[in-house]
């Protein structure tokens, strides 16, 4: 378990990035269909170089389509047993009005949208850091992305919370790159720290759960697939700029771990929309 207190993963911010990132980052916003970077380029921002040239290397199969289409095609078969339905009483003792619902919602539905684009775009940097040398025509680009999801409200600082919903975000912590991670799904939610209790309660056994692993594994497996045709077709991919070994060891290592959170994020997600009620009555 990562320490509470320790220095989360690095990140370049979204309301800090300048220049050729902020541009980057708003493509990435806009080809993803979410208001948000996720923490994975984020981090990447944070190595010198290293998210320009990645976003050079994938962004025609970005703009395209190929890659957000092909996460969420590859999404859609991804499924594990719902949890139980929780009426709109028990929202109520969790004190979630219906601004408070939707707001979850919302954030459940961001990262169902984003964690497969986030999966296979990881899963293609994967391919180009390992040696592959695309020579392909390209992809063209007359694809008009998803209406924009409505922003969520940001990750909440766990420095913030009182001791005892810390120590609930805490316990998705998981570690990246030497330092603490908490998946931002549930960063969010901590801004109704009952329902990350839920959350949590609901999750206890079924992070590591058979059913979990191998729908975890079945996804990762196919967006690699899926990743090594999307990279054939790309480009020639500049390699100056590219990431040192050193570097390129530690990206790899971070996208691995991701490819093991990105399919959680998708799956939980999933079960949050299917459990909580679309709408709150008054």
């Amino acid at each position: 378990m990562a320490n509470a207190q320790a220095t989360l993963l690095a990140e370049l911010a979204e309301d800090q990035a300048t220049g050729r990132m902020a541009v980057i980052y708003d493509e990435i916003r806009r080809f993803s269909g979410v208001p948000y970077v996720s923490s994975l380029q984020r981090y990447l921002a944070t190595l010198p170089g290293v998210l320009a040239w990645a976003w050079d290397a994938v962004r025609p199969a970005m703009v395209s389509g190929v890659i957000p289409e092909t996460g969420w095609r590859l999404a859609r078969e991804v499924r594990i047993t719902p949890a139980m339905h929780v009426p709109a009483a028990t929202l109520r003792q969790w004190d979630v009005d219906a601004a408070g619902l939707a707001g979850i919602r919302m954030i459940a539905a961001n990262f169902v949208r984003v964690s497969p684009v986030n999966l296979v775009m990881g899963a293609c940097l994967r391919h180009l850091l390992l040696g592959a040398r695309p020579s392909g025509a390209g992809f063209a680009e007359n694809w008009t992305p998803p209406a924009m999801l409505a922003p969520m409200p940001g990750n909440v600082d766990p420095a913030t919370l009182l001791d005892v919903q810390r120590a609930v975000l805490m316990r998705f912590a998981t570690e990246v790159d030497g330092a603490p991670f908490i998946p931002a799904l549930y960063r969010q939610i901590a801004h109704w720290p009952t329902a990350l209790a839920w959350l949590s309660d609901v999750l206890a056994h079924r992070s590591g759960a058979a059913e979990t692993r191998a729908a975890g594994v079945a996804f990762r497996t196919a967006a690699r697939a899926a990743a090594e045709d999307i990279v054939a077709g790309l480009p020639a991919v500049r390699t100056d700029g590219a990431p040192d070994e050193a570097t390129a060891q530690r990206v790899l290592a971070t996208i691995d771990r991701y490819a093991e959170t990105s399919p959680q994020m998708t799956m939980f997600g999933q079960l949050i929309l299917d459990a909580l009620p679309e709408v709150l009555a008054p």
